[in-house]
């Protein structure tokens, strides 16, 4: 009886996982890569019934548990971080970016950066990591050591014919305030 109710409840779990709806299933229509090495992703549906910053939330959430702590890539600012997309050839990408707590929910309650485009041309596009001015709202000085931001990306665009969001997170420093005293 307690091990049937533990796999009902396994599935139970497995099937309301956000990782469970829309899934990339081709395994490698979409590459991120730093400085060569492979960016973590998850590629989503844009529309699911649930308000953009839910979802959006959600994703990083279950991302962030997906990975390792230690394997959340570090990324430099003002590192280019290219975006190689299978099947897509020319389009462009709407990049937003959050700052995020160690569990992948929004650190702050305002919107994201802002965005900019990411243009993909031949399947293939790049853009330079720079800085958010969110990660200079806290307080905590341990928060402006080297890696310590954590900040969740997403590309929105047309991919396949659909509407899709690409997420992904990193760590990166929050950046420089000015010179060192």
């Amino acid at each position: 009886m307690k091990r049937s109710l533990c796999v009902l409840l396994l599935f139970l779990l497995t099937a309301c996982s956000p990782w469970d709806q829309e899934e990339d299933s081709t395994g490698r229509a979409v590459t991120l890569l730093a400085d060569g090495a492979e960016i973590p992703l998850a590629v989503r549906a844009a529309n699911d019934g649930q308000t953009n910053r839910e979802r959006h939330e959600k994703q990083y959430q279950a991302l962030v548990e997906l990975i390792e702590p230690g394997n959340i890539p570090y990324i430099q600012l003002g590192e280019s971080i290219e975006v190689h997309l299978a099947e897509v050839d020319d389009a462009d990408y709407e990049l937003t970016d959050v700052i995020l707590l160690p569990d992948g929910s929004y650190k702050y309650k305002m919107p994201d950066n802002g965005s900019q485009t990411v243009v993909i041309s031949g399947g293939s596009g790049s853009f330079e990591l720079s800085i958010n001015p969110a990660a200079f709202l806290s307080s905590s000085t341990s928060d402006y050591e080297p890696g310590a931001t954590l900040r969740g990306f997403r590309l929105s665009g047309m991919g396949g014919g659909e509407l899709q969001d690409i997420y992904f997170v990193l760590r990166t420093d929050a950046g420089s305030v000015g010179p060192s005293l």
